[in-house]
């Protein structure tokens, strides 16, 4: 049933990244949210768990995005691999820890897709809209990005405790019982 959240969140972030922000002028310069998201995989679940959403999420924004084909995909990979050495490297604690770790993330993603840009391109030059768009894009991540991380988790954590609830209704048996009826306790 994890899977189902990851499936739910995903499209509703795909699915306002590109039909209403780009509408909204003061979301003109606003970071990509799917990266947000394989933030949040990255610090809050395991690999094996987060690594197959990751790869969907990269190929669906490949499919709707005019860019070459594996760009997303790669770029959240390697966004996916950073942020989880960031996490351990750096091991911050505190109210600072995630705003640092959003903006790393969104200052990664974008490091990726220049260093892309720069190889198709070889004329290629930083402009100071390339600049101000990447500052905006960090302030927003500053301002915004823990709020996500721990709406996400909130959410996710409300999903798996609607989820289990409904099993034991359905099954009519609650983990603990089922635990000690597999063990035949002897006096």
């Amino acid at each position: 049933m994890t899977y189902g959240f990851y499936l739910c969140v995903s499209s509703c972030l795909i699915v306002l990244q590109t039909t209403i922000v780009p509408y909204l002028p003061l979301f003109d310069n606003f970071y990509d949210l799917p990266a947000l998201f394989i933030i949040y995989l990255s610090l809050y679940r395991p690999v094996r768990e987060s690594l197959p959403v990751v790869i969907f999420l990269g190929f669906v924004m490949d499919s709707l995005s005019a860019t070459p084909f594996m760009l997303y995909i790669t770029a959240y990979l390697w966004l996916f691999i950073s942020m989880i050495g960031i996490a351990r490297i750096l091991r911050l604690e505190g109210r600072f820890r995630l705003p640092f770790i959003v903006v790393s993330g969104v200052l990664i993603e974008n490091l990726i897709f220049m260093m892309t840009v720069f190889v198709l391109d070889s004329g290629f030059r930083f402009s100071l809209t390339v600049v101000r768009s990447i500052a905006v894009q960090s302030l927003w991540a500053l301002c915004t990005g823990s709020l996500f991380l721990v709406s996400f988790d909130y959410c996710h954590r409300g999903w798996n405790k609607i989820i289990d609830q409904y099993i034991i209704q359905k099954k009519g048996v609650s983990k603990n019982d089922s635990f000690l009826k597999s063990k035949k306790t002897t006096f």
